[in-house]
């Protein structure tokens, strides 16, 4: 079995402010602007193409549906080659892959295989998280995916409230444009990465994927990744911006929508780290689920705008703080040369949510009207905050 963090082999660690780390940060800045800077617009975008709320749920799952395929395989195949940064670049070229398919879509079929892209890209983070949390000692892990987590965030903050103002001010594709430029500045970036060595793995790929994922922990903190992903994919993602642009919101406040569930997801991300030195993983996590529920059944009896900004910002700070507890709790358990098919197996399960989030609301809201997807998530929520405070114990 291959070293743990803790081992000799982990000599080195590095300052959460030091240059490398610094670098990460910045790549992580590129990576996630080039496919959120045109999020904000993408659902009404798809609306405005393919015509159906059904299609607009198959668009936006298409998102996940890569990531469910490739995210297990992606994590076995960094653990085999003991190599991350080839699929941090590999990373890069898909997220402007994506770009240039949503530029020249002009069906719902053009839509999906773009936003597919998209979704490969995004697969490649199974890579970005390892390698960043392989520069930290064991026992800061938790910490070192609240940073991370933090500058996704910040990321996307920047890039949903620009994405909305530039396609206000110069039509619909120019966040895409955007994003391929951005896409290219990283890739530039993250050649400058530096690879952390990894000790030889013993044991087949697949027997090491089926004990990794027998694990009692991974297997319970995947599950309530998934609700949570399936949650803020079908509702903060696909179908609130596709309400807030029927009530009249613009192109810019579809940025803004986005950019007040992203700030306080921000915020709480940087904070969790913290908080879990003094408070039990599983009380933060039940509470922020209780809170997303409450924000996400309040939105049946909150038609206005304003509302909706406040209710986003609620279930922004609730995913916030659950996310990077999960990942931490995902790998805290593995050795060096597992955590990137642990990491590879959590993100697969939760990418079940992000695909089958947007889809299966879609069909609910296609026969039940939108009020039936807000129903839906809130309930689901609900009974995660309680589940999860006796799971996680």
């Amino acid at each position: 079995m291959g070293a743990n963090l803790n081992s000799s082999s982990g000599a080195g660690w590095i300052s959460p402010l030091s240059r490398t780390a610094l670098l990460f940060y910045l790549c992580t800045l590129f990576y996630w602007s080039g496919v959120y800077i045109y999020m904000p617009i993408l659902s009404p975008y798809a609306k405005k193409i393919s015509g159906s709320l059904q299609s607009v749920g198959l668009v936006m799952g298409a998102y996940g549906l890569s990531q469910l395929i490739l995210r297990v395989p992606l994590g076995l195949w960094s653990d085999r080659l003991r190599r991350r940064k080839p699929f941090i670049l590999i990373g890069f070229l898909f997220d402007g892959l994506a770009c240039l398919g949503l530029i020249f879509a002009e069906s719902t079929l053009s839509l999906f295989l773009a936003v597919l892209s998209a979704g490969i890209a995004s697969s490649m983070w199974v890579a970005f998280t390892v390698l960043f949390s392989s520069y930290f000692p064991l026992s800061r892990v938790s910490q070192s995916m609240s940073l991370l987590h933090f500058s996704m965030r910040f990321s996307q903050v920047i890039s949903n409230y620009s994405g909305g103002a530039m396609a206000e001010a110069l039509g619909w594709t120019s966040p895409f444009y955007a994003g391929l430029i951005l896409s290219g500045i990283g890739l530039i970036l993250a050649m400058g990465i530096k690879e952390r060595p990894v000790e030889p793995s013993s044991g087949s790929s697949w027997r090491k994927l089926l004990h990794t994922s027998r694990h009692p922990r991974l297997l319970k903190v995947s599950f309530f990744a998934l609700i949570m992903q399936f949650t803020i994919f079908a509702v903060v993602y696909s179908f609130t911006p596709l309400y807030a642009h029927q009530i009249g919101a613009s192109k810019a406040q579809l940025g803004l929508l986005i950019f007040c569930f992203l700030v306080p997801n921000t915020v709480a991300s940087l904070a969790s780290g913290t908080l879990a030195r003094h408070l039990q993983e599983r009380y933060l996590i039940s509470a922020a689920f209780l809170l997303i529920s409450i924000a996400v059944l309040a939105t049946l009896v909150g038609p206005r705008l304003e509302v909706l900004y406040l209710l986003l910002g609620l279930q922004g700070l609730g995913s916030g703080f659950i996310f990077p507890l999960l990942m931490g709790l995902a790998i805290k358990p593995m050795p060096a040369d597992r955590q990137a098919t642990a990491m590879g197996f959590f993100q697969c399960i939760y990418a079940i949510g992000m695909s089958l989030g947007p889809i299966f609301s879609g069909w609910v809201g296609e026969y039940g009207g939108l009020n039936s997807v807000y129903l839906l998530n809130g309930v689901m929520c609900l009974l995660a905050g309680l589940f999860s405070l006796k799971a996680l114990k």
